[in-house]
Order: structure tokens, then sequence, then C-alpha cells
């Protein structure tokens, strides 16, 4: 995404800078107000942790850009994945490997930011939709915990580790797979042989030659370069009607999925 921001803006007079705050919604709201406190011509958010109240009285005065948050606005332009088709093409690439059992392990998100439709949320929405097409509304299984490595791994050590284990586990984002791989390693489970493992944002780790995690593609990029150009439009006033553009996710698949063994 921010390789995308950089590349639009490379030919343009503006200059990017990166205001990194984390996942903690405090330390996120300072780093905002400091950022808007030295009059930044414009911000563009990614996946904000912050109360949304906040971010729409920040849209009302700086030029913003909101990428993952469903939520629509008038103040502010968004550019979204579509995270439930994202959850659907990871379902149907292991049905028709002739997985039934498939786990999914999410963000948990929190009610208090009042974003009602996070990437998380809607990336839940679509697996469950996805598995109930498929007739498995019954074997779905969600575990929701932090998109990190630690996260992943406790998530892969409970679904794992329990006596009707699913075959198949999709992790919300790669670094949380990963973290499912390590726990499968652990219980002395082979992926893909055990157990398939599939990831979301398709990050450079995940086609690593020790590694090739089977992947959603979020075009992040793509997302990057049209959030830099929303907000450029917004700052030069060419543009006052907000704006919500989706990107079409695709499945990188690699070797970490496999048909589940008979």
């Amino acid at each position: 995404m921010l390789d995308g921001v950089r590349d639009e803006l490379r030919d343009s007079e503006y200059t990017v800078l990166i205001g990194a705050a984390g996942l903690g919604a405090e330390a996120q709201s300072k780093t905002i107000r400091a950022m808007a406190d030295r009059q930044m011509d414009g911000m563009i958010l990614i996946a904000p942790g912050v109360a949304r109240a906040e971010a729409l009285a920040l849209a009302e005065t700086t030029p913003t850009v909101v990428i993952g948050h469903h939520d629509p606005s008038d103040l502010h332009d968004s550019v979204v994945d579509a995270d439930g088709a994202g959850a659907a093409l990871v379902v149907d690439h292991l049905v028709e490997l002739g997985h039934r059992g498939i786990a999914l392990v999410s963000a948990s998100g929190t009610r208090t930011s009042k974003w009602a439709r996070t990437p998380e949320i809607v990336l839940t929405d679509g697996y469950s939709e996805a598995m109930s097409r498929h007739g498995l509304a019954d074997r779905a299984r969600i575990c929701r915990t932090n998109y990190s490595d630690e996260g992943g791994y406790k998530a892969g050590m409970s679904l794992l580790g329990c006596e009707t284990r699913p075959t198949a586990i999709m992790a919300g984002a790669d670094v949380a797979a990963l973290g499912v791989w390590r726990a499968a390693h652990e219980l002395g489970l082979r992926v893909p042989e055990d157990v398939s493992v599939v990831g979301y944002n398709n990050t450079a780790v995940a086609d690593l030659a020790t590694v090739q995690l089977t992947s959603v593609d979020q075009a992040g990029h793509n997302m990057g370069a049209n959030a830099a150009r929303l907000l450029i439009e917004r700052v030069e006033g060419k543009r006052d009607r907000a704006v919500q553009t989706s990107m079409t996710p695709r499945l990188v698949i690699r070797s970490s999925t496999s048909a589940p063994r008979t």
C-alpha cells in the first residue's frame, strides 16, 4: 500500500510522511492529532483503530481517505478490498480440494470504535456465507485472535489441539497464518498433508521458497495508489463528493494447500 502511495505521488509536489502508530487506538489518536496539528495537506488512514467519530471529525477539517473499513461516509473517501469475496475464494478453493472442516482465524476488532464494517467483519461474513452456500454451515468454526504470529499460534493450538480438528485453516492475515503453521509443526502435523493453511494479504513472506503460503492478494499497491489519487483530488478541490473504491481480490495458490488425507 505504501509503495502504491509513493508511486502515485512520485511526480507530484507532495511528500509522504508516515506516522507508524501501531495497532493501539490511543497511540493512533496521538499520531493523528500530531499530524493534524502540523497541518498536513491530507491524511490516509490505513484500517484505523481509532473511534469512527474521531476519523469523521478529522475529515471535517482535513482531506482524508480511509483504507480498509467499508463504512460509507460523506466526509471522507474510502478504498476497500472486497474482503467477503476474498474469503469466498478461499472457501471455494478448499472445498474443491475436498475439505469440509474449514476454520477461520479472524481478528476480534472492538465494538467501542463504532466502525460497523471493518475488514475482519466483512471477511467473517464472506466466510460464513460461503460455508452456508456449500452446505457446511454446521462445520464452520471461527477463532478470534490478534493478527500476529503469536495470535495465530494460539488460535492454531486451540483449533488443531482438539479431537475434531479442521483439515484446513484460513487466517485473515499472512502473519497469523504463519503462527498457525508454527502451531501445526509443534503438534507434529504437516502442512499441507495434515492441515492446509491459507493466509490473506499475499505479503512478501508468503512467496518465500521455504513458505509458499497460499494467500489472497488484496491488490495492495493499487489500493495505495487509488487512495493517494483520491486524496489529491480532495486536497486540490477537484471533487467534493465522497467516493468508495473497491479492489477485486485474487487467490494465489501455492503449496500450503492440498486435498485432505482420507
